[in-house]
């Protein structure tokens, strides 16, 4: 295992080449996000990385903590979410069916909208200095705007009903499948995974930690 380069850096080295080079593995979903978050940096500040056991253990606790929640519980803080970068990514092992791997959930505003975020999952390894994924990743649009405007119209409907919940996250939320999951249902690890990322992004723009200093960047 690599331990003097994060599976994020990696992924933002490998899109800086990408970038340089031409166009010549445009089908490839892991080097069109890859990519991507290379352009943003390239174009804008840095991507913020933020990992699982670097200098903020608060931030994952919390979001494992309000994973488990009810998701009545959770839709007040995912309709909060605002996000002032470019882009962030946020690091962490795998557990359950994932285990022995590194997941990068990677948040890219699309515009000057900070309530409308890109989210894709990376699931992979490094290999020699080079992030490999294991998972083909996908896109998940998420509109914290429309979240909520829904609950406002649902109201206390939405504390009482899982499905009046579910309702309200489906109208705000689209998955866009990339290559390799265009002809079968979306694994629910990556679905899971989707979430967990937004619950992240929703723990640090909650009580200050907006603020936090990343622990790297490429």
């Amino acid at each position: 295992m690599d331990i003097d380069i994060s599976f994020a850096e990696a992924m933002l080295r490998r899109g800086a080449g990408l970038l340089q080079a031409e166009a010549g593995e445009a089908s490839d979903p892991f080097a069109v996000l890859a990519r991507l978050l290379a352009a943003a940096a390239a174009t804008d500040a840095p991507p913020v990385v933020l990992s699982e056991g670097g200098s903020h253990p608060a931030l994952f606790d919390e979001a494992s903590r309000r994973a488990v929640e009810p998701l009545p519980a959770r839709l007040a803080g995912l309709a909060a979410i605002r996000q002032g970068e470019r882009a962030t990514m946020y690091e962490f092992d795998g557990t359950g069916p994932l285990t022995g791997n590194r997941i990068v959930a990677a948040l890219l505003r699309p515009d000057e909208r900070a309530d409308l975020l890109h989210v894709y999952i990376a699931i992979g390894r490094l290999r020699g200095g080079e992030a490999q994924i294991t998972v083909p990743p996908a896109l998940l649009r998420f509109d914290a705007a429309a979240l909520g405007q829904t609950l406002g119209l649902l109201g206390d409907a939405v504390s009482r009903s899982p499905n009046a919940a579910t309702a309200a996250l489906a109208h705000a939320a689209a998955i866009l499948p990339m290559e390799g999951h265009e002809q079968g249902s979306m694994p629910a690890a990556l679905l899971d995974l989707y979430w967990h990322g937004l619950t992240l992004a929703s723990v640090r723009a909650d009580g200050g930690l907006a603020t936090m200093t990343p622990e790297g960047s490429a």
